[in-house]
């Protein structure tokens, strides 16, 4: 059923909405004069007829060249993991440029289906903006400015995941030195997500568990069998209180968080095995700096300052054995980057002489800028300004689910 639909969607945006269209850039003030093509990509067992390298395969090799200055490039695997494992996957909406006369993919930009929160118990369709890169050789020409527009024209014309109503929004991440670009050439705004940097305190690892901690257990997330219960966990503890949070369903659950966390998932429960609270974090920025990738509670069975303690920790001690396993472990202050207003529901509901955070060390601020928003359906939202501005709804989208 989803591979149909993705065909159905693959001819109407191509066909209908932009067509594979030849564009012309011409540069005279550097005496460069190229023959490019714009059009989709195709899936690996499909010849594209207007330009026969952009395919899936050659697209991800691509991305992973654009990218392979990075510390830690991501390989071609990567790009081709987050596609297949993407329950609204649609390769029309993978769109790049084509050097005609080399036959080769020198421009990218990807549109992700989405739904979003409000932060205030409304959802929107929404589409992601990623994947956006170019060739060193053809930089300064305009090329992403294109795609990106390109982008804007097809999201305009998508209807939502049912086939009805519209698409509301377009977002996206970008770094600091990139954001001027999306301001300019796309009409994105910047939205604060706040996050901390606390450390831990030094003899937390090795303590023996509280009380508190005794009554639950840990162990790997099961998929599928956990599922229904992450999902309305998940829409109660994050989706309901977050603007900009992914709406997340059974299926992306199932086929897409399942394949970015892996054994990184870890799930408490109580006596009676039902699950209240779950955890993923990942080494971010230094050997001792972690950040909490993945988090939720449900705080009618627990706290989250107790959740925290114990799922972190177990989460933290899993991390060093692996380290330990390949190289020696220095034996430093830890740090741990959390959303802030998560942060603040541990601060106030922790115990005074069982702390997990070093609170006298100070909480440094670390907020993030770089997710951007722009109004697609320009009649029937507001922006992210609005929704950030009403009382209690804060921006926090989860590493998990960015692109």
């Amino acid at each position: 059923h989803g591979n149909s639909r993705a065909m159905t969607q693959s001819s109407s945006v191509d066909d209908v909405i932009t067509s594979h269209r030849k564009i012309a850039v011409d540069l005279k003030q550097k005496d460069i004069s190229k023959d490019y093509t714009l059009c989709s990509i195709v899936q690996d067992n499909e010849a594209n007829p207007i330009a026969p390298i952009a395919t899936l395969t050659n697209w991800t090799k691509f991305c992973a060249s654009c990218f392979s200055y990075k510390p830690n490039p991501p390989p071609a695997s990567y790009f081709y993991r987050h596609f297949e494992n993407d329950p609204r996957k649609d390769v029309s909406l993978i769109r790049v440029i084509v050097d005609s006369n080399e036959n080769e993919i020198v421009s990218s930009v990807r549109i992700f289906r989405r739904r979003i929160s409000s932060g205030d118990g409304t959802m929107m369709e929404a589409c992601g903006i990623g994947e956006v890169c170019t060739h060193p050789n053809h930089r300064g020409r305009g090329l992403a400015k294109t795609l990106l527009h390109d982008a804007i024209h097809i999201m305009e014309s998508l209807k939502g995941e049912d086939g009805e109503g519209v698409v509301h929004c377009s977002l996206l991440h970008a770094g600091k030195s990139l954001m001027p670009v999306y301001e300019r050439g796309g009409g994105y705004e910047s939205v604060t997500t706040k996050w901390s940097v606390i450390k831990l305190n030094s003899s937390f690892l090795s303590i023996v568990d509280s009380d508190d901690g005794k009554k639950y257990s840990i162990r790997n997330v099961f998929f599928p069998e956990d599922t229904p219960s992450l999902n309305r966990t998940h829409a109660k503890y994050s989706e309901q209180r977050f603007g900009g949070c992914i709406v997340r369903s059974e299926q992306y659950w199932n086929e897409y968080v399942s394949k970015e966390l892996g054994d990184s998932l870890y799930v408490m429960t109580a006596a009676d095995e039902k699950i209240v609270a779950w955890i993923s974090i990942r080494n971010r920025g230094g050997p001792k700096r972690y950040q909490l990738r993945d988090f939720g509670v449900d705080t009618d069975l627990v706290e989250t300052a107790i959740a925290m303690s114990v799922l972190l920790k177990f989460a933290l001690n899993k991390e060093i054995q692996k380290i330990s396993e390949k190289q020696d472990v220095d034996q430093g202050v830890l740090e741990v980057v959390i959303p802030t207003p998560i942060l603040n529901e541990v601060r106030n509901g922790e115990k005074e002489d069982v702390s997990l955070f070093d609170w006298e060390a100070g909480v440094e601020s670390e907020d993030d800028i770089g997710w951007m928003y722009r109004k697609i359906d320009k009649e029937s939202v507001d922006g992210l300004k609005e929704w950030t501005s009403k009382k209690g709804v804060e921006h926090l989208i989860w590493p998990t689910d960015s692109f």
